[in-house]
């Protein structure tokens, strides 16, 4: 991680020096999110100690928002403030094929981005982004008898790989990019999330 950081730190400062040309100034973005976690391999790894016949079925990749505002510079790079809510994951536990609960996971806060990307063409730029991100988690848990909550926060560092595309004269942005997330809450439990996302961008130069 700490290599991950000084190569960052770097990559930002020769961009700032390179793209001194290019244009700078304020922006708006938006997204949607494909997410999926691990909750259910731990659970299904947790109750698989307890006893036999147990199995976990989660709905898959579910959607989640992102909104942000920040600086545009060098071209396409950019620091980021904003605010992710991740999809909701959700999903149900059998033992010997009968259901017994289901669960709901769920996550959102506040983080901080910095995206550095390269031109690949005039329009079309690919890079990476570190960011740390804010979290407030809560699961929901549900038998025939009961229902239960619990809730955790922290904060966290995640990485991923973006690519953007510009139109309108480099004043909108089209968005594609891969997240990797990994929250550890105070019992050292991870919830990891995958997060492929979409969006639009406009720069205000």
């Amino acid at each position: 991680m700490k290599k991950y950081l000084a190569v960052m730190a770097l990559g930002l400062l020769a961009s700032s020096a390179w793209g001194e040309a290019k244009p700078s100034g304020f922006m708006l973005g938006a997204g949607v999110s494909f997410d999926t976690s691990n909750f259910a391999d731990e659970i299904e790894d947790q109750l698989d100690r307890t006893g036999p016949g147990y199995s976990v079925d989660d709905d898959g990749a579910a959607t989640g928002k992102d909104i942000y505002l920040g600086y545009a510079f060098g071209g396409a790079s950019s620091l980021r403030l904003g605010y992710k809510w991740f999809g909701s994951q959700e999903g149900e536990v059998h033992q010997y094929g009968v259901k017994t609960g289901e669960y709901e996971v769920d996550a959102d806060g506040m983080y901080m981005a910095a995206d550095l990307l390269f031109p690949l063409s005039e329009t079309f730029f690919l890079g990476g982004t570190l960011g740390i991100q804010n979290w407030d988690g809560e699961v929901t848990a549900r038998n025939p008898l009961s229902s239960i909550k619990s809730s955790s926060d922290g904060r966290d560092f995640f990485y991923g790989v973006r690519a953007k595309f510009l139109f309108n004269e480099k004043r909108g942005g089209v968005v594609i990019g891969y997240n990797r997330y990994s929250f550890e809450d105070e019992n050292g439990d991870d919830l990891e999330y995958d997060s492929l996302q979409i969006g639009l961008e406009g720069y205000f130069y």
